[in-house]
């Protein structure tokens, strides 16, 4: 049940972090999330297309060897979500929490303190916080930080 929890929980992540160009040189999930999402797209017909043609070159001799691959293919976008799930749960660094602060001040500053979440202790904390500073702050303010 946990390895299904942080599946699903790797999966929310990945929907709530905010794909920025700015935030890649700090954090690799935009790298991550990029490649699962490619994976869980690609994967499973690359998978039954080289399953078939190995099928009909190598014959039903293989069909183990066959299976045990399309089970890596196919499961390759879990393991990336797999990542995500621990890192959304995994506390933030001292500085990442200050860092943190200092956008919840400047977004109370703006006076846009509307359903502003709390303290961020984890990383999903985190991208809440940073998809609501993208959407209420301007670009400029947030590239400042960057």
């Amino acid at each position: 049940m946990k390895l299904i929890s942080t599946i699903s929980s790797g999966f929310a992540y990945s929907n709530t972090w905010p794909a920025k160009s700015e935030l890649n040189a700090i954090f690799p999930e935009n790298k991550v999330i990029f490649l699962t999402k490619k994976a869980a797209r690609y994967l499973p017909a690359l998978a039954v297309l080289t399953a078939g043609i190995q099928l009909k070159l190598l014959g039903p001799d293989f069909l183990m060897q066959i299976v045990a691959m399309m089970l890596l293919l196919v499961s390759m976008p879990l393991q990336g979500w797999y990542w995500l799930g621990v890192r959304a749960n995994t506390a933030l660094p001292p500085a990442l929490i200050n860092w943190a602060n200092e956008i919840r001040e400047q977004i109370q500053k703006m006076g846009n303190a509307e359903a502003l979440p709390g303290i961020p202790k984890s990383y999903l904390d985190l991208a809440r916080l940073l998809q609501q500073a993208y959407r209420q702050l301007d670009n400029s303010v947030m590239r400042r930080w960057f």
